[in-house]
């Protein structure tokens, strides 16, 4: 007779509740069943979105096989059942695997550090986007496939930005003409 797999515990994620905050140790990755979580950053008493995620995602992955504290912080957008995978049993998984499969996850880890990177910078160089030019963009891109529009967002936010900052420069010297 065959084991069945362990049943993960569920947990409900109340909206607006942080759980998983930056700088903190965190032994565990969530797998979103239903509602939706955004990860952020805090930057000069900013909260900086870096992405949004739904249902299938798991998040915090990294915190199984790392002992670093987190840099990125979670919270719930709307009220979010979540499965929660423990280290613990995540560790008990990796030990009966083979040592091909533990490289290749030593260097997917490596590669998401990375990612998760270059997406609080990402986030950062557009937190210094007017938020009309980020309304202006999004409008111009609606209804793009994602890769084509992160593609059209970089290109045009800047000049967006610019155009915007400009037109409000030569409103307020108007003004005191």
């Amino acid at each position: 007779m065959s084991k069945a797999p362990p049943v993960l515990e569920r947990k409900v994620i109340h909206t607006g509740t942080v759980f998983i905050k930056a700088g903190e140790e965190n032994s565990r990755a969530y797998l979103i069943q239903v509602g939706q979580i955004r990860s952020f950053i805090i930057q000069d008493e900013r909260k900086i979105e870096i992405a949004q995620h739904g249902p299938g995602t798991i998040i915090g992955e990294v915190c199984l096989v790392m002992d670093d504290p987190i840099n990125i912080s979670y919270e719930a957008l709307v009220d979010t059942t979540v499965a929660m995978i423990t280290r613990q049993d995540f560790m008990k998984k990796l030990q009966r695997t083979d040592n091909m499969v533990k490289t290749v996850l030593d260097q997917l880890v490596t590669k998401l550090i990375a990612q998760d990177k270059e997406d609080m910078e990402r986030a950062l160089k557009s937190a210094d986007i007017d938020p009309d030019a980020h309304k202006f963009v999004r409008a111009l891109v609606e209804g793009m496939a994602p890769g084509k529009r992160e593609k059209y967002e970089s290109v045009l936010l800047p000049h967006m930005n610019r155009l915007i900052l400009a037109i409000r420069d030569i409103k307020a010297t108007e003004g005191r003409i």
